[in-house]
């Protein structure tokens, strides 16, 4: 193995070992697009470290070697006789263009060339519908030179393949000689490929600075960092650091051969001029249209190859804001149908995390990529968050910021500006912009409705069972609202049971002028088989899906369940104290009176043995139960079900300290089905001190519905009134 090649295997074995001991995630897309021979790789360019790991990827990817065009500045003593070894070129060598174009006519190199010719830290790249960089103070148009490299290779490839057509064996040698082809035979091949130009962007997801292990351990060697080194080490040892997803993208091959034609370029490739010197290739191989009209190209293939994630969508939108008060919930409302819209569009790449429900943006849980977005816009002092509003600080949006602190400053600035160019992206956020807020929450709401009532109607179709399954009316959730009205409930039916349970206490509360959510749980109103296939998790979705409702129809919002609806009510409010005025817990099951209940873990874990051992005989998957309301409850109740409810309930139980929401708490004295004890237990655990109890004295479960049942609503309702105003 020559020199060369051992210093370039060991530098990939260091440089995988270096990746491997970072937290960034790279991630290459489009091999498909990679040709079998050379190309010219385009690149946008972001970050320092993109010179040294980005060649690595592209060679591991197109399966070629690498002539890498880089700064004059790092080729300077050892170090830049280190990265001649590994194929990076100087942009002042004088045998730049014969090595480059060299290494593609022969087809044994491909190249990568940064077109911007610098980092460009502001991703800002359009102006007036042009691209241009920032560059020493002034907006200056992309470099053409890769464009230029690809089409001067493309001319002498058709010079040698017409050369050796009429045997013009002086200009054949020429040719070999100058470019290193090195026989006959090579020549013959290298006439009959060809290069490609293949656009390629990397996007970073997320980008922070702050200060990180990188830029300390810089300070233990260097007292006193020059401030561009001080901001890319914050930038890009955050990234490495603390993690980092890097998407490269690799485009669809541009064939620099179909923008030669002409005339004149006929007359050039069929002379017996070689055009090697370098006047010839400055003035008749300018090639100065075809190189514009090929960088204009691949300049906005390279960006639409941005992959689009959640901070650009939070950044758009906050910087399209004209008002300094924005309120969270329309913000996230707007993030929302915004990542909607782009889902639907041709959107060459997007984040994963993209494809995720981004249902959470809307419900009040947490939702870890708006949160992040919005600490970052906070440490960098641009927005305060108060109140249930985001207050953006004016004087720094609109302040211009030093091109190499920005990333820094003002990354929401960064960001919009990336997605610029993705002109379908940037439209469809407008769009969500100019609607005005109740247009906003009305499509929220609809949307959800539909969503909720279609789950329901296909489940309903999906398990149904003749003589078994009830009415559809009796498992459809029920939305009853009030116009005008400022409160609303979130309202829970119980295990085996579906929103009718909970209807009459529903329309006692709409009455007293409330809207009215009435959730279905899922896996409930349909079959007992479809309960069989849930778990907790669903239901908790399925509270969500409703409150979402509520939210863009009302103002305030109290939570009420009964049974295992009041155990998720508890667990919604536990989450969210900033959505809920309240909750009420209605005869929730923290402890059973049915012994068999608390045998459903072990009949489960008893089933699952049976069935991988491929017995069915010895199962035990439903148990008869006999409903106090038999219009509404299922007649079979599965056990894995019951092992579902058991597994909620403790996670309920250990969360109970954290609900500081004013609560209610009501529990019949003599339920039959939950033992009276865990309503007193329930109030003994919430952390919170406004709450109340109420015992009520019930020789039924289902407390709900019947007899009795007006005391139940008209306590709730008395208490609604206090905390809801």
């Amino acid at each position: 193995m020559s020199t060369s090649g051992f210093v370039k295997g060991v530098t990939k074995l260091a440089l995988q070992a270096l990746i491997k001991a970072t937290r960034a995630d790279i991630r290459t897309h489009g091999e498909e697009n990679l040709p079998a021979g050379p190309a010219v790789y385009v690149v946008n360019h972001f970050t320092r470290m993109e010179t040294f790991f980005l060649p690595y990827v592209i060679e591991k990817a197109g399966g070629m070697d690498l002539f890498a065009l880089a700064h004059f500045d790092f080729f300077s003593g050892g170090f830049g006789k280190y990265l001649e070894t590994l194929g990076a070129i100087s942009t002042r060598d004088p045998e730049r263009d014969r090595k480059l174009i060299g290494g593609l006519l022969r087809g044994d190199h491909s190249c990568m060339i940064f077109p911007e010719g610098q980092m460009v830290k502001d991703k800002k790249l359009i102006e007036r519908g042009k691209f241009m960089i920032y560059n020493a103070g002034i907006r200056r148009p992309p470099h053409t030179g890769a464009g230029l490299l690809a089409l001067r290779a493309e001319f002498y490839r058709a010079k040698l393949r017409q050369f050796l057509e009429t045997d013009y064996a002086e200009g054949v040698d020429e040719y070999m000689a100058h470019f290193g082809i090195a026989s006959r035979e090579k020549a013959v091949e290298s006439a009959q490929i060809e290069s490609v130009i293949i656009p390629v962007n990397i996007t970073y997801f997320p980008i922070r600075a702050r200060n990180n292990i990188v830029n300390r351990l810089a300070h233990l060697f260097v007292d006193k960092l020059p401030d561009r080194i001080e901001e890319e080490l914050e930038v890009e040892g955050t990234m490495l650091s603390e993690g980092v997803d890097i998407d490269i993208n690799f485009g669809v091959p541009i064939a620099p051969r179909a923008y030669l034609s002409g005339k004149r370029y006929d007359r050039l490739v069929r002379d017996r001029g070689l055009y090697l010197a370098g006047d010839d290739m400055k003035r008749t191989l300018s090639f100065r249209r075809e190189a514009l009209a090929l960088m204009q190209r691949y300049m906005e293939s390279i960006y639409g190859l941005t992959t689009v994630n959640h901070d650009h969508v939070f950044a758009y939108l906050l910087e399209r804001y004209s008002k300094k008060r924005i309120s969270v919930q329309d913000f996230k409302n707007r993030a929302f149908l915004a990542l909607d819209r782009i889902q639907g569009l041709p959107v060459q790449s997007s984040h994963t995390a993209l494809a995720l429900r981004q249902r959470y943006l809307l419900t009040g849980d947490p939702h870890g990529r708006f949160e992040s977005f919005m600490d970052v816009a906070k440490s960098d002092g641009l927005v305060v968050e108060d109140g249930g509003a985001i207050f953006k600080n004016r004087e720094r949006f609109s302040r211009p910021h030093e091109f190499h602190d920005i990333r820094r400053d003002n990354v929401v600035e960064v960001l919009k500006n990336e997605i610029e160019p993705l002109k379908n992206v940037a439209s469809a956020i407008d769009s969500v912009m100019r609607l005005p807020s109740c247009l906003v929450r009305r499509k929220i709401r609809k949307q959800f409705l539909d969503l909720d009532r279609g789950v329901f109607e296909s489940d309903y179709e999906k398990y149904y069972l003749d003589g078994e399954s009830k009415p559809r009316n009796i498992g459809r959730p029920f939305f009853l609202k009030r116009f005008f009205g400022r409160r609303g409930i979130l309202l829970i039916h119980g295990y085996m049971a579906a929103p009718e349970e909970v209807r009459a206490l529903g329309e006692y509360l709409y009455r007293a002028g409330y809207t009215i959510y009435g959730v279905r749980l899922r896996g409930h109103g349909t079959a007992p088989e479809d309960l069989a296939s849930r778990n907790w998790e669903e239901w908790y979705e399925s509270a969500n899906r409703g409150l979402i409702v509520l939210k863009n129809t009302v103002k305030k919002i109290a939570v009420a369940g009964f049974s295992t609806g009041a155990g998720v009510a508890l667990y919604q409010a536990i989450n969210k104290p900033d959505t809920y005025r309240g909750v009420v817990s209605i005869n929730a099951p923290l402890k059973v009176n049915n012994i068999g209940s608390r045998l459903a873990s072990t009949v489960v874990l008893w089933n699952s043995f049976l069935g991988r051992l491929r017995v069915g005989r010895g199962k035990m998957e439903y148990v008869k139960n006999d409903p106090e309301n038999r219009h509404i409850n299922y007649f079979r109740n599965p056990i894995s079900g019951v092992a579902q409810l058991e597994k909620f309930m403790d996670v309920v139980e250990k969360r109970l300290k954290d609900l500081y929401v004013p609560a209610l708490i009501v529990q019949g004295s003599r339920d039959p089905v939950v033992n009276p004890a865990s309503g007193i237990e329930i109030f003994d655990l919430i952390g919170g001190t406004d709450k109340e109890l109420c015992r009520l004295y019930a020789e039924r479960h289902g407390i709900v519905n019947g007899e009795g049942s007006h005391r139940v609503f008209r306590r709730v309702e008395r208490f609604l009134d206090e905390i809801m105003g």
